[in-house]
């Protein structure tokens, strides 16, 4: 009987692991964080007309950027993108660590670290962050499908 102890003590805890890998959920922000209207890189804080999951789908679609989330308090995520890319010498790795915060109805792009070779500034990032939604005409926040609505560097239908 003893003999089986080790063993089954060993099933035990590889099945309870698996089971917690398998219920756990990555960290994610709430939908209501996600739906804000992301800031632009302008000193008033201009809505982009975009929201910060608009931004974000954009950004990283068809491509193979790994996304985390992480939170850093309750108004503030991180946002870790990383991916291998072939470089002039081989496979390199890209990354870029973005902190957003809820502030004045707003999501708001307040840090970032990026891997080499990328503009490590926070105004650099809002602005190439809002190149592919404006590419892919994607869909505006609310207040921004009427004629004439403006918004950082947004144009209007």
């Amino acid at each position: 009987m003893r003999a089986l102890a080790g063993p089954a003590m060993l099933l035990v805890v590889i099945g309870g692991f698996g089971l917690y890998r398998m219920t756990a959920t990555p960290d994610a922000p709430p939908r209501a964080f996600l739906d804000l209207e992301l800031a632009g890189a302008d000193a008033d804080h201009t809505g982009s007309c975009y929201s910060l999951s608009t931004v974000i789908v954009a950004y990283t679609a068809f491509t193979d950027t790994q996304l985390q989330w992480t939170a850093a308090s309750d108004d503030k995520w991180m946002l870790s993108l990383e991916n291998v890319l072939n470089g002039p010498r081989g496979p390199e790795h890209w990354f870029q660590h973005l902190t957003f915060r809820e502030q004045g109805g707003q999501a708001r792009l307040v840090w970032v670290d990026m891997s080499k070779g990328q503009a490590n500034n926070v105004n650099a990032a809002i602005d190439a962050l809002l190149e592919a939604p404006r590419e892919r005409r994607s869909t505006p926040v609310d207040r921004c499908l009427e004629p004439g609505a403006r918004g950082y560097r947004f144009k209007s239908k």
